[in-house]
This record gives structure tokens, sequence and C-alpha cells, in this order.
């Protein structure tokens, strides 16, 4: 609530993303079945598929930097530091406190207002302007007010302009311990001997995933020159009705999550109104049936299917990759990945790969 005028990130490329993000499960305990959509005899009463045979592309692998392989260090060094509460001393501009704060407008709280034990780095932080600067050289145990305004063009229009008082505690200073990067170091957090060793390691490893990134750069650039080539005949109703709730109901969904009214979340952090927004989900709704038309015609000429064993495998690979189980799916999300499957249309991303594959065997590399 109390973050600089900073709109939430609701761009349509997000939504489409996310057939491509994948949660942890347990296989054992749940089965997703691919989707019956498109079940249409013959698409092309839909869709003119553009020409996917021999075009030429460009494999553009990244070379591995010095200063990529010291990044990764230096992840690792973060990972390895250690963070206490330091009761005593007092709060410099670099520093990074816990604090308690109430916010209060004509004496009244307000949402997002108040927090408890609040971790707040005021050389990095994004509150309004006066809070971070108001907390600086007090010390910790001491209980303030600060005096401060909402700037006017700010996003919440409910304390846009308004004063407010906050009233905050320092409970303590964090004060970070960072390991020394040697042998020693390398020994102790990973797999290898010596700091040689282990940042040939890395270097192989980020040249692995750049080259992982050039090749889906690839299949990206690929897949737009088809699509861009591809006609749609007529849009099938059915999946077109569908693509249109689903970008609705992810709006209404995150108004309900902010506790505001749809209209009210749509002007505020969309600027516009519903009619115009109704507009903007058509034109992403035959945007995304155009895509998945092609896709089916593809795989259907490329002779491409995908079983449900395949699917639930695709599901599985995805929990590797992103670290994840079930448990901290279901509490992170509040559903299972079934019904987010299902919701987000991850099929998608498996049928994406599969026959993208096949494309680009039939492409041509300069």
């Amino acid at each position: 609530m109390l973050k600089k005028n900073k709109k939430i990130i609701t761009v349509i490329a997000v939504i489409v993303a996310a057939i491509l993000i994948g949660f942890g499960w347990h296989y054992q305990k749940t089965r997703i079945t691919v989707p019956s959509s498109y079940d249409y005899d013959d698409l092309t009463e839909y869709i003119q598929l553009g020409n996917y045979k021999g075009i030429q592309y460009t494999k553009k692998v990244k070379k591995v930097t010095d200063k990529a392989v010291q990044e990764e260090v230096q992840k690792a060094i973060s990972k390895a530091s250690t963070t206490k509460d330091i009761k005593k001393g007092t709060v410099g501009k670099k520093s990074k406190v816990k604090i308690d704060f109430t916010g209060k407008i004509n004496g009244k709280t307000f949402d997002g207002g108040s927090a408890e034990d609040y971790t707040l780095d005021i050389a990095n932080d994004s509150m309004i302007d006066g809070f971070s600067e108001g907390i600086v050289g007090h010390k910790v145990g001491d209980k303030f007010d600060l005096n401060l305004k909402f700037p006017k063009n700010y996003s919440n229009s409910d304390v846009a302009g308004k004063k407010v008082v906050f009233t905050i505690k320092v409970k303590a200073i964090e004060k970070t311990t960072t390991p020394e990067y040697n042998d020693a170091f390398v020994k102790k957090n990973t797999k290898y001997k010596t700091v040689e060793e282990y940042e040939k390691a890395l270097r192989v490893k980020l040249q692995k995933e750049n080259e992982a990134s050039a090749e889906k750069e690839a299949y990206s650039d690929i897949f737009t020159k088809i699509l861009k080539d591809s006609t749609v005949k007529k849009y099938p109703e059915k999946e077109l009705s569908a693509a249109k709730e689903t970008m609705q109901d992810t709006y209404k969904n995150l108004a309900k999550k902010y506790n505001m009214e749809y209209a009210d979340f749509l002007k505020q952090y969309m600027g516009m109104d519903e009619a115009t927004f109704k507009k903007q989900v058509n034109v992403y709704a035959k945007n995304t049936v155009k895509q998945q038309l092609v896709m089916r015609q593809l795989a259907k000429e490329l002779d491409v299917t995908i079983t449900n064993d395949e699917y639930n495998e695709y599901l599985q690979n995805l929990i590797k990759k992103n670290g994840m189980t079930q448990d901290s799916f279901e509490e992170q999300t509040g559903t299972t990945l079934k019904e987010y499957a299902e919701q987000n249309n991850l099929y998608e991303g498996a049928l994406y790969e599969k026959v993208m594959e096949k494309v680009i065997k039939l492409s041509k590399a300069k």
C-alpha cells in the first residue's frame, strides 16, 4: 500500500506466458488428461496454415562472459550468507531494519497502511517519500511518528494526496554476515574442491543454458513467421468464448484479491472502463485462438499427438525445473495442479514443444 506509484503489471503477455509455467506435484496423487478443445474433423475450415517448411532461422548462442560466471558466484555467496537481528544500534542510510508501523488518515487506519516485523532496506526502498528517510538516525527501540503525505498521483485514489501519520517502532537492525569466497567456501557449499574447478563447472552450466535459450528463441522466431503467414477463415465459437472468459475471469479474480469492484480495478490498474477492456479482451481472444489453431493444424500435418502419459510426464519435468512440490504449490496458489493446468491451459506448452521440435527439423539454420 505504501509503495510509490507502481502499477500492477497486468499486460496480456503475462497471461499468455502462464502456459509455460509449471509447479510441483506428486504424480501419484492426481492425473491430468489432455483437454478436448479443438476436437473438429477438419481444422482447415477455420485456418489456412502458412508455410512451415524450409524456413530460415538464426540460432544465436550467447558466449558465457566472466561477468555471468561471477553473478552465479555471488548468488552462491548470498545463499550462504547469514542474517541476524541486532537489538541495539542506530539506523543508517544503508541499514536494513525490522519495524512495526501503523498508518492513520484523520485518525483512522486504512487497508495496507500497517505491518508488523516488516523488513525495510533503507537504501533500496519503494516507500512514499519521507518514510525511510524519517527512520534514519533513530535507534533500536525508538517509537515515533512520521507526518507525511501521499502523492497526488498515487495509484490508490482513496489515499492519494492525503496527509498520513505513521507510528513506527524500530525493533532491530539486520546484520548480514557474508562468507569469504575461496577454496574453503567452495568445498563447504558446492560439490567442487577449488574455485577454479567450481567456476569451470559454472561456465559449462551457463553455456548449456545459453544453448537452450537460443533454441527457444529459434522456436519463437519460426512460429512467429508461420503465424504471420497463416489466415483465420473463421473462429470456432466454443474456443473463442472460452478464451474471452478466461481473460475476464483472470482480472475479476485479481479484483477480488485486492478487495475491489471489477470496474474500479480496471479503471485503476488498467486505465480503462469495462467497454474498452472488453474490446481488448476480444483482440486477445482472437490472437490466442489463432495461435492454437495454427499449432493444432501443424500437429495434424506433422502427425504429432500427445497422450495423457506424455502430458503428465511434461508436467513432472516442469516440477523438476521449478524445484517445487505439490504441497508448496497448493500453499502458494490455493489450488491443485489439475485445476491450475485446466485454468491456464498448460497443455499448450507441451504441444508447442513437441510440434516445434519437428518444425525446426524442416527449417534451415543460417
